[in-house]
This record gives structure tokens, C-alpha cells and sequence, in this order.
């Protein structure tokens, strides 16, 4: 099985001029610019244009509408399955999404760390061969570093 990964294209997937072909598109989030249905409503028609026979999209920190307007949104999504701390089988191998990230400012899908994190990501099933999520894993790349700001 041949597996194409994006995320952060921030609305603008539009302008992405090459997908390379594969059997399944998995989206890993912060697929959305400002995180409204307009905005899904767009990315759902686009993710209708790829040739991928099977796509995951799972959300990020900017895709709001998946956090408060769920029903809604998940109902926008035609063109590729919707993962929320959800699984699901595809050639064999079970893909579970989660789109829960540590706190950062005040974002979508952010989650004190400790127990309230803990609590989500223990819903993980162990049978899972493929995980995917918005944040990185612990100690990989998952340091963000805040602009000095110098006032004089």
C-alpha cells in the first residue's frame, strides 16, 4: 500500500502542484485556513478531485469547525473519512486519527498535558498499526520557540 501524508496546508491546497498517486491520502490536520465550513466545504470538493482510492482526514488546531460545529462538519466531509478518535481498516491495516495536541495558546483540540491528555490518548487501541495525529510525537520536532521581542 502506497501512502501519500500532508497536513498544515492552511487552506491553501489549492496551490500544492503536486500530489504524488498513491492508494490511500491521509490529511493529518490543520487542513483549514480561518477553520469554517466554507472553508471544508472547499477542501471536501478538492479531496473529490484526487485519484487516491482511499483519504483520511483527521483535524488539527486551526480546524475549528470539527470542535464547534462537529455534526456539521463531519457531515461536509463526502470526499474522505473523518477520524476523531475513531479507527478504521484499510488493506489489512487499522488507522486510528486523534487530533488532540498538547495545549498551545488557545487552539482547537488542545489539552492540558497530564490527565486530560492522557484520557484521550489512552483511547488508542494497542491493535492499531497506524497512528495519526496533528502534533508530533514527544521529543520529536515538538518544541515551539516563541519570538524575542525586544522593546526599547
Amino acid at each position: 500500500m502506497r501512502i501519500v501524508c500532508i497536513s498544515d496546508t492552511h487552506g491553501k491546497h489549492e496551490d500544492i502542484k503536486h500530489i504524488p498517486d498513491g492508494d490511500l491520502l491521509i490529511h493529518a490536520g490543520d487542513s483549514l485556513g480561518i477553520g469554517g465550513i466554507f472553508d471544508l466545504e472547499d477542501l471536501n470538493v478538492w479531496l473529490g478531485t484526487l485519484p487516491h482510492e482511499h483519504k483520511i482526514l483527521i483535524a488539527g488546531n486551526h480546524d475549528w469547525c470539527f470542535q464547534t460545529r462537529s455534526e456539521r462538519a463531519r457531515a461536509t466531509v463526502t470526499n474522505a473519512t473523518y477520524l476523531e478518535d475513531s479507527g478504521i481498516t484499510i488493506g489489512g491495516f487499522y488507522f486510528w486519527g486523534s487530533p488532540w495536541t498538547p495545549r498551545f495558546r488557545d487552539w482547537a483540540f488542545n489539552l492540558d498535558r497530564g490527565e486530560p491528555l492522557r484520557t484521550q490518548w489512552q483511547r488508542i487501541p494497542l491493535n492499531t498499526d497506524v497512528l495519526v495525529t496533528h502534533g508530533p510525537p514527544a521529543g520529536i520536532r515538538d518544541t515551539v520557540v516563541t519570538p524575542i521581542v525586544v522593546v526599547q
